[in-house]
């Protein structure tokens, strides 16, 4: 069947929102540790809540998948539904409501009245060390004070996360290529510059920015720029 749309792809999503009368999403794409909960929460005060929750994070555990995707989306019954997405998790959706890449067109048209916000990170060195610390300290998002812990060092775990965000992101790319979508894009540095790069999304809600105050607390510190320089170094030192 390569090369050929199943002509039931996606049809289990789109039936699970129409059952209960959802009409529109807000849809906030991304790769981890892209600065896509600072946005989420920028939205969230702004007029766009709902951002900061992963909604498919789990749908590769379910059993009935129509049961799964009844229980994420009923509590938006004739409303908006909100979710972000990272890219296992939109695939993994894809695979259990048989939407293989071919039918990426139908996949983004089970979503009615989509607004798609695409976030993505400029400093993606930084990205993949920031990815992966959380994955070692299994701290994705911290609120108070306190110090990050200090993870020993490795090359091959943190050029693994590299190559991984790389990947995800390419098939984002290659995702909306095939669905015929232009996402709202934004870079989370420019988002940290200027908040109201936000308002072109925002308006398609009727909102815009005006309130910038975010209790998130960054987890970049020094040891972030120390292993950011061993990990150039190392990356110089390899040859390839």
């Amino acid at each position: 069947m390569t090369g050929e749309v199943p002509p039931h792809a996606a049809s289990r999503l789109r039936a699970a929102f129409a059952r209960h009368g959802v009409t529109q999403c807000a849809l906030l794409t991304s790769t981890f540790r892209s600065g896509s909960t600072f946005v989420a929460a920028l939205l969230g005060h702004n007029g766009v809540p709902g951002l900061l929750e992963e909604r498919f994070n789990d749908v590769w555990q379910a059993t009935s998948i129509d049961d799964h995707l009844d229980r994420v989306i009923a509590p938006f019954a004739g409303g908006q539904f909100p979710t972000k997405i990272m890219w296992p998790q939109r695939n993994n959706l894809a695979r259990m409501i048989d939407a293989p890449r071919t039918a990426s067109a139908q996949f983004a048209a089970a979503f009615p009245g989509a607004r798609w916000l695409h976030v993505r990170r400029r400093d993606t060195f930084r990205q993949a060390i920031s990815f992966w610390r959380a994955q070692q300290s299994d701290r994705w998002q911290v609120y108070e004070p306190g110090n990050e812990p200090e993870i020993p060092y490795s090359f091959e775990q943190i050029d693994a996360c590299a190559r991984e965000l790389a990947f995800h992101d390419r098939l984002w790319s290659d995702f909306f290529e095939r669905a015929a979508i232009t996402p709202y894009s934004v870079v989370y540095e420019d988002v940290l510059a200027h908040p109201d790069i936000l308002d072109g999304y925002l308006a398609r809600f009727g909102a815009r920015i005006a309130d910038t105050q975010v209790k998130l607390r960054r987890q970049a510190d020094d040891l972030t720029d120390r292993y950011l320089d061993r990990y150039l170094g190392d990356l110089y030192a390899r040859g390839d």
